[in-house]
């Protein structure tokens, strides 16, 4: 395994930079480099924009410069006069909204809403319409939001809204008041209903009825509003009369809705691109006049009833403005004729439809005009995240106050030379996130006017702000590309990965290549997500380059992180303190001087007396929010304060329920609160719009004509909550989030307490994000009682269709420029596991392809895996673990995610439905990609005992350290080769590596709580470091002495040394030697409450009391103790002599006396383990383990064997004993064995196999049910021993070193492999991937395997092997003889055996084999070579000996023709014809006849015939000669000739060597009949191999070395294929429709089409492959890997197969539930049997070690001796029981 910053031998890997002015022109990677860098330099942008840009990313642009943020939402403001308009408002609705918002969803990227704030206008007093200022401030929102069209009116017949201004200039009202006295008028309505208020600047006159708390308009009191209007609008006549009054001022009291909500505020030349108008006439107005609905279209006088003349000549001067304004194309016209009733009236829905079409098409034009103009910035992210903190600095700066404290420690910090972060904290509201905003602004301003005395640049972010905030991988990508950018690195080098990155960002802060000074600013670092373990701020270093300057800050609540900041940079800490009282009442002055207000007396004094109450500054905001909203004229009752922020947020809560209704605003608030990344008003109104629970509440006496929420309710309250709720940019659209955490936490104590309303409030946001009742789906509905009494509704039953847009994975239909649905993949898992949707939950999201596909592919691999581990589920728990093993493939391509998952779960198919499931969508889906489907598990497996194995390092000979304990940061291991400074650590739970610390060369010795390693250095001093960063502690000399025992507790660390006095006492928190005794020691122990300490004096025990080091008792042992275990219930300790005698002492330190009791004596003793409940103690020897009861300090079990069965090494012993959690099991490590015991009874559980390796090391740990092993190979293995009852072997590994051959056989459903180190080959079943049997084919080790294959049938096996006895003799063999062996699989047996073999070669029908055997080999003449043909019937196992032609060899291989009759033998032969002198009897001429050998097998005495190619085909030329032979159908075989061929060549290694480069002709030969029936002249391409050609299974294609393929009638059609494959890995498949082959690399399985070369597929492989072969289904493809794996697939087409028929049938897809495969008797039978598949795998290890052994075996000491004798002396005085019985 590789770990970060460390390559595969151990050695250091370092990053390499290259700064943009070392590129050499001439350099053409370096040119590419800066082809691929010019973009991310921005040099496309114009010369002014470029330097905004930079100035920007680097720090300096002034404030006034700043862009604004580019907008990515269309955001439309309807404006009507109300409830004229309201059937093309409802048509807008069904027909232009959702269509408009799906099409600027999936083609452009944005989001679309529509604010119309009136639908629903003819409410009947029910729901209040908006206010003036409300609409106003929408309409402002709107254009500040909005890249597109803005403004859309809609003009009727009806103008006016007859509603007095809700505040007036108090100068202006009194105009108007007093010209209304002089002329008469009766004025008390102004009197009663418009109030001074004295608290702005102006003074204003305030309307207070009949406007209720909310500030909207209550219907019921229409009449009177109506009079104020008019009694306002004729003063205001009265006063421009006068000129006491301008026409801007008089138009509020005269102008429509349409001139108040501004279009003439839009700059005329955005008014084309902003603005559409639709105008309605109606053509006969005399019809409508006369209608009882006229008062809804007509504006009436309000005073006479009368029609409302200068309101028609108003808007038809309305009409010609905005024909003149704007242009045509933004103006739409329709004449209809009015019919009655309205616009309900079935006969305009025609015009109803035509109008939404031309409306959207109107507002398309105007979308697609405006991303046309977009800027490209827009889709700059770094450009848009920088931007946007910097606008979050600004908004939170302008009202700073105080803190001078922090910012001259800020100050002071920038100007000095630390090496280390500073870190500012403090409590929610402490004002953290503001302080920071001040630094960064103070500083963008000392850099704009060059007031820094060197180079600087800035880095700034709010964390959690933005979507790239929220995630450390996130945050390290953006901050690093914006170093990159400010220190002229290459920004494309920057990697994603977040190991990667995150040493990447460490290095480029601890080098500091800047000209100058970066200050980083980074806020809020507690709220970092958990993905990646980010918030654990190991991306963090503790010590920078001197120019780099960090400054980080973190809440105080938020304790973990508060500490990991505290232990990486001590000295720099800075907590926030609260505001005096002064502060906070000065700071409110501030802020009411900005803003112009005051107040009166009693108000100033009821603030003076809040800040008694707290002084936070996130509560002085609150108070200035609650004093804006004061009034001169409140009682004391509106003015009222809370004595804390919680109180001040529940009392703004509490006013909104009175004036909105507590089911509103529990409903919308809950909503909010309840959404894990937020809710867009969209999101928000659709939600709402299916909570029928809330609609019933709300549509009591009357409904809307669609049944959906009215956003206006909405838009009220979010008025009033501005100071409290913010919009932020998350997966690209605006959300809507809680400003603070304090607020959120109220929110949520307050609306989501009640757990039955929350799971309603979490499934209804499920289940719009599943999109239930999306697109036309109908939901059912309830109408409440009241509402069918007044409507008169009979049936209570309906339903609706809630307008709501789809919600697929995937938006539009482009390939090229994917967009996801990220906001559901976000909320989707939340809210499902929220609501306790457990199985939706699975099957929805976690255990669904799609989900999990698209997840990784719009955001990361660990976004998904946070997703999984926040639900504490097995199955969800196994797919997470799968993806985790596939991360490396998963990075690579992340289209084989369906084979991963599926070759890791298929063990779990039987046992889980929702992996079931999964896998069945990941085969489907995987189709796509590609058409190999696993068949069985094909990699490592997650769920069994075995989590993963790891390397400590490459190339590591010395001893390795291993320790395992718990710390802050979770269960880590560390691991560190003795001689070596670097020290590798895991993290257990996760598995995930950790950074590499650096530390002195030796042992490492960690505290209990896993706070500090200690490490001996120089047998001088001790250095201690702390764990989760490494840094250096401190260091405590002690003088000079090898360390020779020791104890760590959490607080001291105590330890003897081997000549010399002791034992010497540590102070780890204060790094400090507390004592040193003067005694010669051997063992030392403390207590676990670090209250006592004991250590021996020769055979005394002495108790001390810590840390005041008072001696407390003595004890006497029965010798000298080698080792003290001390337990925490009672001063008990157990000791372990050095006579190996176990035994307790009691301490009673009241009386100073002492108990000892012998509990066991074992020669061969090497340690006690106390359990973590102190339960047990259990002692290990050599080859017993001992389980003591600690409370009655006997022997209660004892483990000695393992089960029958197993084989272990003889000479083996245990290595490593331990408890689990809570003491349930006992684990220990023998010989390569892990075993698991009950510790309650002690049944054997399982035995796991580690490894061909011995174990070692073993450890437990106390906190988590895990065991680590450590091998002698220095890797070590992770246990879960949660997954003991589970059946899954997790490596599918048959073999220790690389497959080297493989053979598959798809009639039995097997394949044999073998490799080269050992003469085995083994068998595995395609159902599951097991290995079912082992063939052994020799004894000898060095023996190797050449080949293996199956006969046709699958029933035999031939094993051929090359045995090396014969590789030193002189007189070797030829060296392509075999040994071969034939092995018949059902009966489990050896067929036959036959040495110097050459060829063999089974029937069609597998009834006869036919060997050849090599009787004579001359290495100088080869027809002298001689051979026998043995004819084998291997069910029989009779065999028959048959001649072999003298002076004839093989030109090709033989094979067997199977007939409907007999069976014919033949192949290509070449023999050498021999012409003897008369005279003296030698050969005189020598000639070669190449010929086709025939021989029919069916009797032995059958004479073999002879062939020439002219005797199959007359018209042949006579040089024309035979190549080769291959039987096909129906007594056929295929003849392959080459032209002017004289005779083939010899080679002494390999034979008969057929010429390359020729003409080649094939002809079809039917052998029984002796006719040819077809002639193919010309044959494949001259330079063709014919030595490596293949044939489909039909004969329809050839494949040739070079992957040329060749088909049609006479194989004349040749296709290329541009894929490149591994020599001698590609195949046919499918009737050579396809080819299968590998890679170059060989890390890929490739599948091309065959007649045109297209490359259908490739499948990932882990490691490399070695080998590949097909089946004879032309279907099962096995491959063979570096790593000792064998792949079985099976290659399914999507169109042309019957895709979910085939993968269904496969018995690992078949759902056969097994009880008995979880039973402990199941388990531990499979456990042996496995171990029975490697049994010889072990004898041989064995055999190995006993051989080592026996070599460096030294005769015994004299010590020795002399040790065992007075040892034997010491036991036979006592002696236990357990010796005995050993």
């Amino acid at each position: 395994m590789k770990m970060n910053g460390v390559s595969d031998d151990g050695s250091e890997c370092h990053f390499r930079y290259r700064h943009l002015d070392d590129v050499i022109e001439s350099d053409q990677t370096h040119q590419k480099r800066a082809t691929l860098e010019a973009p991310l330099r921005y040099k496309h942008l114009a010369g002014e924009e470029r330097t905004t840009v930079e100035k920007l990313l680097m720090g300096g642009l002034p404030l006034a410069d700043v862009p604004e943020p580019s907008p990515k939402i269309v955001r439309l403001y309807v404006s009507s006069a109300g409830y004229d308009t309201e059937a093309e408002r409802t048509a807008f609705m069904l027909h232009v909204y959702p269509d408009m918002r799906e099409y600027c969803r999936d083609q452009h990227g944005i989001d679309f809403q529509a604010v119309d704030l009136k639908w629903g206008a003819k409410t009947e007093g029910v729901v209040p319409m908006p206010t003036e200022q409300m609409c106003l401030r929408e309409i402002r929102r709107c254009r500040e939001l909005s890249m597109g069209p803005v403004f859309l009116g809609l003009l009727g017949q009806k103008h006016r809204r007859y509603i007095p201004p809700d505040e007036i200039p108090g100068s202006e009202f009194e105009r108007i008041y007093e010209a209304l006295v002089n002329n008469g008028h009766d004025v008390t309505p102004l009197e009663t209903y418009y109030k001074e208020d004295t608290n702005v600047t102006p003074i204003l006159r305030r309307l207070t009825e009949p406007i209720d708390m909310m500030g909207c308009v209550i219907q019921s009191n229409s009449d009177t509003l109506a009079k104020l209007q008019h009694l306002l609008a004729t003063g205001a006549d009265l006063c421009l009369k006068e000129t006491s009054i301008n026409e801007t001022d008089y138009q509020k009291y005269q102008a429509s809705d349409l001139h108040m909500e501004g279009l003439y505020e839009l700059s005329p030349e955005s008014r084309a691109d902003k603005s559409l108008i639709y105008i309605r006439e109606f053509t006969n107005t005399d019809k409508l006049q006369s209608d009882s609905v006229k008062s809804d279209y007509i504006d009436f006088n309000p005073i006479n009833q009368n029609v409302d003349n200068t309101s028609v000549q108003e808007l038809d001067d309305l009409k010609s403005t905005l024909k003149f304004l704007l242009p045509t194309s933004n103006i739409d016209e329709s004449e209809t004729e009015w019919t009655g009733n309205g616009l309900k009236n079935p006969k305009r829905e025609e015009y109803l439809k035509a109008l939404a079409r031309k409306m959207f098409n109107s507002v398309k034009t105007l979308v697609d005009r405006a991303v046309e103009k977009r800027n490209p910035l827009v889709e700059d992210e770094l450009y848009n995240e920088v931007l946007q903190h910097h606008n979050i600095a600004t908004k939170l700066c302008p009202n700073f106050h105080g803190r001078s404290d922090i910012l001259a420690a800020v100050k002071e910090y920038l100007l000095s030379e630390t090496d280390q972060p500073l870190v500012i904290c403090g409590g929610a509201g402490s004002g953290k996130s503001s302080v920071m905003a001040k630094i960064a602004l103070d500083i963008n301003v000392a850099i704009q006017n060059n007031d820094l005395a060197m180079r600087t640049s800035i880095v700034c972010r709010f964390l959690g702000k933005t979507q790239k905030s929220l995630s450390a991988q996130q945050l390290l990508y953006s901050v690093c590309h914006q170093l990159a950018f400010a220190m002229g690195k290459y920004r494309h080098e920057v990697p994603s990965d977040y190991k990667t990155l995150k040493l990447y960002f460490i290095d480029l802060l601890q080098r500091g290549e800047f000209g100058g000074m970066i200050i980083i600013l980074l806020d809020s670092l507690n709220v970092l997500s958990t993905c990646d373990n980010g918030h654990k701020l190991e991306w963090l270093p503790s010590r920078i380059a001197a120019n780099i300057k960090i400054v980080v800050t973190s809440s105080t609540e938020s304790k973990d992180t508060l500490q990991r900041l505290t232990n990486k940079c001590p000295t720099n800490i800075h907590e926030l303190s609260p505001f005096s009282s002064t502060d906070c009442e000065d700071m409110v002055k501030l802020l009411m001087n900005n803003r112009e207000l005051a107040v009166t007396y009693n108000q100033w004094k009821t603030i003076k007396d809040a800040f008694k109450m707290s002084t936070q500054p996130l509560y002085v905001t609150l108070v200035f929010s609650e004093v804006c909203r004061w009034r001169s004229f409140d009682d004391s009752n509106t003015t009222s304060l809370g004595s804390c922020v919680e109180e001040i947020v529940n009392s703004v809560l509490d006013r909104l329920e009175q004036k909105h209704g507590r089911a509103l605003v529990s409903t919308v608030l809950g909503y909010i609160t309840a959404s894990k990344a937020g809710l867009s008003e969209n999101e928000l109104f659709d939600i709402l719009s299916v909570d029928d629970v809330l609609l019933n509440n709300l549509y009591v006496e009357w409904h809307p004509p669609l049944r959906r929420f009215l956003p206006r309710l909405f838009t009220a309250i979010k008025h009033e909550l501005d100071d409290y709720i913010e919009e932020r940019e998350m997966d690209g659209i605006f959300v809507m989030f809680w400003k603070c955490r304090l607020f959120s936490s109220v929110a949520e104590c307050r609306y989501l307490g009640d757990e039955t309303f929350s799971q309603q409030i979490h499934t209804n946001i499920a289940d719009y994000y599943l999109g239930k009742w999306s697109g036309a789906r109908k939901k059912p509905f309830q109408y409440p009682s009241l509402l069918m009494t007044k409507r008169k509704i009979v049936n209570a039953e309906s339903e609706a269709c809630r307008l709501l847009p789809k919600q697929p994975y995937l938006f539009g239909t482009s390939i090229v420029d994917e967009r996801y649905n990220l906001r559901k993949m976000t909320q989707l898992p939340y809210s499902l596991m929220m609501s306790e949707r457990y199985d939706d939950l699975r099957e929805k999201a976690l255990c669904n392809f799609d989900h999990l596909y698209y997840r990784i592919k719009s955001s990361s691999l660990q976004q998904l895996l946070t997703d999984i581990d926040m639900f504490e589920d097995r199955q969800t728990a196994l797919v997470g673990d799968a993806l985790r093993m596939s991360g490396s493939a998963l990075e690579m391509d992340l289209n084989t995610l369906g084979v991963e998952l599926t070759g890791r779960l298929i063990p779990h198919i039987k046992t889980y439905p929702n992996i079931k499931q999964l896998i069945r969508q990941c085969d489907l889906a995987e189709q796509k990609f590609c058409p190999l489907v696993p068949k069985c598990q094909i990699y490592s497996a997650p769920g069994g005992p075995l989590q993963y194995e790891c390397d400590v390092g490459g190339n590591v000979y010395c001893p390795v350290d291993i320790d395992v304990f718990s710390s802050e940061d979770g269960i880590l291991l560390t691991a560190k080769p003795y001689y070596s400074s670097r020290v590798r650590v895991w993290e257990l739970s996760r598995g995930d590596p950790r950074p590499d610390m650096m530390m002195p060369v030796g042992e490492i010795h960690p505290t209990r709580n896993g706070k500090y390693l200690n490490v001996f250095q120089n047998d001088r001093s001790v250095k201690i470091f702390k764990s989760d960063c490494g840094e250096l502690h401190g260091e405590v000399e002690y003088g000079l002495g090898t360390m020779s025992d020791l104890e760590v507790s959490n607080k001291y660390l105590v330890f003897a040394i081997e000549k010399g006095a002791g034992p010497y006492v540590i102070d780890l928190q204060r790094c400090a030697l507390l004592h040193k005794f003067s005694f010669h020691t051997h063992a030392v122990a403390i207590n676990p409450n670090d209250t006592h300490l004991t250590f021996n004096s020769g055979r005394t025990l002495i108790l001390y009391e810590l840390p005041l080091m008072e001696r407390k008792c003595v004890a006497q042992t029965s010798d000298v103790p080698q080792d003290i275990i001390f337990i925490s219930k009672s001063l008990t300790c157990f000791v372990l002599t050095r006579s190996k005698m176990v035994e307790s002492v009691f301490f009673d330190i009241f009386n100073r006396k002492y108990n000892t009791n012998c509990i066991l004596t074992d020669l061969e003793t090497k340690e006690c383990v106390l359990s973590h409940t102190e339960k047990y103690l259990l002692v290990r020897s050599a080859k017993c383990l001992y389980q003591v009861d600690v409370d009655t300090e006997k022997i209660i079990r004892q483990y000695q064997q393992l089960p029958n069965g197993i084989f272990v090494d003889p000479s083996s012993q245990y290595t490593g004993a331990g408890f689990t959690p809570e003491d349930e099991l006992i684990v220990a490590s023998r010989y390569t064995y892990l075993a698991v015991w009950s510790a309650q009874n002690g049944e054997p559980l399982r035995v796991l196999h580690a490894s061909v390796s011995s174990i070692t090391k073993m450890f437990t740990s106390e906190a988590v049910n895990k065991c680590v092993s450590l091998l002698e190979d220095n890797s070590f293995q992770v246990w879960n021993l949660d997954n003991l009852d589970s059946d899954i072997f997790h490596s599918n590994e048959i073999f220790p070193g690389p497959v080297k051959g493989l053979s598959v056989s798809s009639e039995c459903g097997q394949v044999v492999a073998f490799e080269s180190r050992v003469p085995e080959a083994k068998v595995m079943t395609m159902d599951d991937g097991r290995v079912t049997d082992i063939i052994q084919h020799s004894l000898e080790s060095e023996d190797q395997i050449k080949e293996v294959s199956f006969s046709q049938n699958g029933r035999y096996i031939l094993t051929r092997a090359y045995r090396t006895s014969d590789q030193d003799e002189d007189d070797a063999e030829w060296k392509i003889l075999r040994d071969d062996i034939i092995w018949d699989m059902s009966a489990n047996r050896k067929v036959y055996q036959l040495q110097n073999n050459r060829f063999v070669v089974f029937s069609k029908n597998s009834e006869l084999c036919l060997m050849v055997a090599c009787q004579k080999h001359s290495q100088f003449d080869w027809a002298e070579n001689a051979y026998n043909l043995i004819l084998l019937q291997p069910d029989s196992g009779s065999s028959a000996s048959l001649d072999f032609p003298k002076n004839t060899e093989f030109v090709s291989t033989p094979k067997i023709l199977t007939t409907d009759t007999t069976n014919y033998f033949m192949c290509v032969v070449q023999t050498c014809m021999k012409k003897e002198s008369s005279e003296s009897f030698m050969e005189s001429i020598r000639w070669h006849e190449i010929r086709l050998l025939v021989r029919d097998l069916s009797q032995a005495g059958n004479e073999c015939i002879f062939l020439r190619v002219q005797n199959a085909l007359p018209e042949a030329d006579e040089t024309s000669q035979f190549l080769d032979a291959f039987p096909v159908e129906n007594d056929n075989v295929f003849l392959i000739y080459g032209n002017n061929v004289e005779s083939y060549t010899f080679d002494a290694a390999s034979g008969i060597i057929r010429p390359q480069n020729i003409e080649k002709g094939a002809l079809l030969y039917n052998v029984e009949k002796e006719v040819c029936l077809k002639h193919i002249s010309s044959f494949l391409e001259p330079s063709t191999d014919i030595n490596n050609i293949q044939f489909s299974s039909r004969f329809s294609v050839v494949l040739d070395s070079k992957t040329n393929i060749y088909s049609g009638c006479n194989y004349t059609t040749r296709c290329r294929s541009e894929t490149e494959f591994a020599p001698g890995t590609a195949c046919l498949a499918l009737d050579g429709r396809y080819v299968v082959g590998l890679s170059c690399n060989l890390r890929e399985v490739l599948v091309t089409r065959s007649n045109d070369g297209f490359l259908k597929g490739h499948m990932f492989v882990h490691g490399r492959a070695t080998c590949l072969n097909v089946g004879a289904d032309d279907r099962t493809v096995a491959v063979g890997c570096e790593d000792g794996r064998v792949l079985i697939l099976s290659l399914i087409l999507e169109l042309s197969d019957p895709v979910r028929d085939i993968i269904e049938h496969f018995p690992s897809r078949l759902h056969v539930p097994d009880s008995s495969r979880s039973s402990k008797e199941h388990l531990i039978k499979e456990d042996i049997r496995r171990m029975s598949c490697k049994t010889p795998d072990l004898v041989r290890l064995s055999a190995r070690i006993q051989s080592a052994r026996a070599e460096s075996r030294r005769p015994p000491s004299r010590q020795m001796i002399s040790t065992a004798v007075r040892v034997t002396r010491q036991t036979s005085q006592v002696r236990s029981e357990a010796c005995v019985i050993q």
